[in-house]
């Protein structure tokens, strides 16, 4: 019964899922609405990102105020690992005060780390370290050195203000400085007479990964300007505008998306579409303060991509796990019941592993359950022995019963409890077995709670394991005594035995701390 109604909750709800797909899809959404949505997300995550380098900017002026604090090498190390090596954008740090050096690198899964250990500016001394350990140290000799850059002069003449730079540096031979994928930032300020300079080297990718709703668009666009009036393309990493000069090799469409901008000079942020070549474009922008050293963006997507992918992203991931649902539903419609319940058979260990164990709490060995060795005939009354000793196990913490080896684990088998019945085998067993323990105990119990099943052990000695799982509810075993009436008696297991508890105050003071929790 329950995979029929399981199955049909998964159907019923798959179908229900895949309509409103549907009628999702329907839908009809403005693609107006499509592009702000994503300026805004757009907007949250870029200008998140230059907050982040103004506040690493304020945390390092901070930390730094005294004039020989950057040589103190054991705290500007520590504070450089710890505030900057988990940051996925930035690929290198530099601070530089006069000839005094500080270098930050990211390498695979280790920082290289630069603290002046030489009076010349052009010869560093790097050392390794992956996760806080060191691993190594070496020397590299510069040919041109980074105070010779043009970034690093113009950071100089302009002291408290950040400054970014988006071009290629020909004249130096620092690698990290002509990589496309990087764009800098600095700033510079003084302490005492002291010229201090910040250059972050960041990766243009890892930012451009940060825009994840844009993934969706093949041909977006965004583009830049600082300060300086220096243009370029974030999206593809190529320069646009160098000293307010038009590189001739950026494309009409970058020009077009400039030359429209311009007759927004007015506004601080906005949405704009303007037609080029057949295709209409729809544009956002922001201005920034100048204390940001960023002048604006300008965030462009082709209206015929915004409108390809205007079909919201929920109602096809809800289509296809409607799909799944429905489908898993009906697989397991074809699934025999016997293969549907499997996960609820309760596996016996076997005897080799039992009898390693004694006697316990959580264990018990019966001889049998109608022969009397002792007497050597067959005596009904050791059945109660064993019931008792299942009633218990229930009503403590469930356990396993062993019938057909004695105390001592000597292996005894089952064959002269089988022949005092007229079919001598374990399903006959097992079946006079259940129907005592239904009449005595419930069918609820015992179809929840005990499981039976035979091994064979020594020459085809047949052993019964009974498995007990601690029972939800009192179980209470039903006797009849010497007048033949019956009564329900209450068993529990204290150590290697089951208990009678007869008090009916003792037997209520259980339930409310065993049942009862």
């Amino acid at each position: 019964m329950r995979k029929y109604i399981f199955t049909s909750v998964l159907i019923t709800t798959g179908v229900i899922l895949f309509l409103f797909s549907i009628l999702g899809n329907n839908k009809d959404e403005y693609v107006e609405n499509i592009f702000s949505k994503e300026s805004k997300i757009f907007d949250g995550t870029f200008t998140g990102f230059i907050n982040e380098f103004e506040n690493n900017v304020t945390t390092i002026k901070s930390n730094f105020t005294e004039p020989n604090k950057i040589k103190d090498s054991l705290f500007t190390r520590n504070f450089f690992l710890n505030n900057f090596k988990d940051n996925p954008h930035i690929v290198s740090i530099g601070f530089f005060q006069n000839n005094y050096k500080i270098g930050i690198k990211k390498e695979k899964n280790s920082v290289i780390y630069a603290i002046d250990s030489t009076k010349l500016i052009d010869i560093v001394r790097w050392k390794r370290f992956e996760d806080g350990e060191y691993i190594s140290a070496w020397d590299e000799s510069f040919e041109n050195t980074i105070n010779n850059s043009q970034q690093y002069k113009d950071l100089l003449k302009n002291t408290d203000k950040i400054q970014w730079f988006f071009y290629k540096n020909d004249t130096q031979n620092i690698d990290s400085l002509k990589n496309e994928d990087l764009l800098y930032a600095g700033y510079s300020f003084k302490i005492d007479t002291i010229n201090s300079v910040l250059l972050f080297n960041f990766s243009r990718s890892a930012l451009n990964n940060d825009f994840k709703n844009l993934s969706k668009y093949n041909d977006f666009k965004i583009i830049i300007e600082n300060n300086n009036g220096d243009i370029w393309d974030l999206s593809s990493g190529k320069s646009i505008s160098q000293n307010k000069n038009i590189d001739i090799k950026t494309d009409s469409l970058s020009l077009n998306i400039l030359n429209h901008f311009k007759r927004f000079d007015d506004k601080e942020t906005g949405i704009f579409k303007f037609k080029y070549n057949n295709e209409s474009f729809w544009n956002s922008f922001k201005k920034f303060s100048d204390l940001s050293g960023i002048k604006n963006y300008i965030l462009t997507i082709p209206n015929s991509q915004l409108i390809s992918n205007s079909k919201n992203d929920l109602t096809k991931y809800l289509k296809w796990f409607a799909l799944l649902l429905i489908s898993s539903g009906l697989i397991l419609l074809l699934i025999k019941k016997r293969k549907f319940y499997l996960p609820n058979k309760i596996n016996i260990p076997t005897i080799k592993d039992l009898l390693k164990n004694e006697e316990s709490r959580y264990l018990e060995f019966k001889s049998s359950s109608r022969w009397d060795y002792k007497q050597e005939k067959f005596n009904p009354e050791l059945e109660n022995v064993i019931y008792k000793t299942i009633a218990a196990f229930g009503n403590t913490d469930g356990g396993i019963l062993l019938i057909g080896i004695d105390d001592d684990k000597n292996i005894l088998g089952l064959e002269k409890d089988f022949n005092t019945f007229k079919k001598n085998t374990a399903d006959f067993y097992e079946i006079h077995l259940r129907n005592n323990l239904h009449n005595l105990m419930g069918v609820k119990n015992v179809s929840k709670n005990i499981r039976i099943q035979f091994e064979e052990i020594e020459k085809n000695k047949s052993i019964c394991k009974i498995k007990v799982l601690a029972a939800n509810e009192p179980v209470f075993m039903k006797i009849k005594n010497k007048n033949g009436q019956t009564e329900e008696k209450f068993f529990v297991r204290s150590g290697n035995s089951s208990q009678e508890i007869k008090s009916v105050i003792d037997i209520n003071d259980y339930i409310n701390t065993r049942f009862n929790k």
